[in-house]
């Protein structure tokens, strides 16, 4: 089992003058500490317009900076949203990273599961799979080449170019996609990309979709593939605390897991997880279960350090690779993150060493 580190710069009202720098510097601190205490992966997402929610707008910035503060973590685009940037841009960004992080780059793409962002940046959320699917393929030529042969599809006619500069990981950094829905899996396995779940899944529901992604990867050809080198990995995130006291682990974990799954007053939390049903529907399975449930269900990660590892076991046994803690979420404190990353490197890795 690999452990992870996720966020999105989240950011609940109130706010002072120096919230949101605090907020950037914090983010790059948790990941400096993670990086020394042995997590081996570092995920943040791409938002836009989210307030309190997510403040990540630039996200090669914030890892490119990172990437000088650390030395062993893996430094993940969790994820780029494909659609409504250049391939070229794209292209340019997860290698520059690559070059700067000397070939930590992970490279996850997604679609965007809000049409309020993506409508926000001047595209079509209904054309977002297709054109995503374009882009990658002209992402990856530009990847893999010494000088970019074009690209003509139906959204992009791009001609050829030397597409500088070039990622240290050759042909490309590993693949990784987001799966906010179950089908997502089996999908991703046929293209050789890795997956990266949500744990507002129980392990036991999502144990299916992790076989049909090992049976899916394990029978992907050149018809079905789509990274050059397929990343077989899988992932899953959890909002988590982790404390001395289990309790109190356990209450700070649920509280903010109900915080970002939707019981917020956050002005835009309205339009969230619009593919997913809508935040009412997500927000509902959350709000059915009691803290212990949650606890018990591995739907929200905390509690002490053992009780923690009980947690992780869960998801190990249905086949996850990687367990993703999503610390700064809701309240949580900057104190209170720093506490959970130094808990689970002296005493929730080792167990899973």
């Amino acid at each position: 089992m690999k452990f992870g580190l996720m966020t999105q710069i989240q950011m609940p009202r109130p706010w002072t003058e120096t919230t949101e720098r605090q907020g950037f510097w914090n983010c790059v601190t948790q990941a400096e500490a993670a990086d020394a205490v042995g997590f081996e992966h570092f995920w943040i997402t791409e938002q836009h317009f989210f307030i309190e929610i997510g403040h990540c707008s630039q996200p090669e910035m914030v890892l490119a900076a990172i990437s000088q503060r650390t030395k062993r973590m893996r430094l993940g685009f969790g994820v780029i949203l494909m659609p409504v940037h250049n391939p070229f841009f794209i292209a340019e960004r997860v290698a520059t990273l690559d070059v700067l992080s000397n070939g930590r780059c992970d490279f996850g793409a997604g679609r965007g599961t809000s049409p309020y962002v993506v409508t926000g940046l001047g595209h079509d959320p209904a054309k977002g799979r297709e054109i995503g699917r374009e882009s990658m393929e002209a992402v990856l030529r530009m990847l893999e080449s010494d000088l970019f042969p074009g690209f003509k599809g139906e959204h992009f006619d791009l001609p050829a170019r030397h597409v500088v500069p070039h990622p240290i990981q050759r042909p490309h950094p590993p693949i990784w996609v987001a799966a906010s829905t179950l089908e997502t899996w089996q999908h991703a396995g046929r293209q050789g990309f890795g997956v990266i779940g949500v744990s507002r899944y129980t392990p036991e529901e999502t144990a299916p979709s992790i076989a049909a992604y090992r049976e899916a990867v394990a029978k992907a050809d050149a018809s079905t593939l789509v990274a050059r080198v397929p990343n077989p990995q899988t992932g899953v995130f959890a909002i988590s605390c982790v404390h001395d006291d289990d309790r109190t682990g356990r209450d700070l974990a649920c509280a903010a897991a109900r915080w970002y799954y939707g019981d917020n007053d956050a002005e835009l939390n309205r339009v969230r997880f619009a593919t997913d049903g809508g935040v009412g529907k997500v927000s509902d399975k959350i709000a059915s279960r009691s803290n212990d449930e949650l606890i018990e269900d591995a739907m929200a990660i905390g509690g002490n350090p053992d009780t923690v590892c009980r947690q992780v076991e869960k998801w190990q046994k249905v086949g996850i690779d990687q367990m993703i803690f999503f610390l700064q979420a809701g309240n949580t404190t900057h104190d209170q993150v720093m506490r959970s990353i130094e808990l689970i490197g002296e005493k929730v890795i080792p167990r899973f060493s």
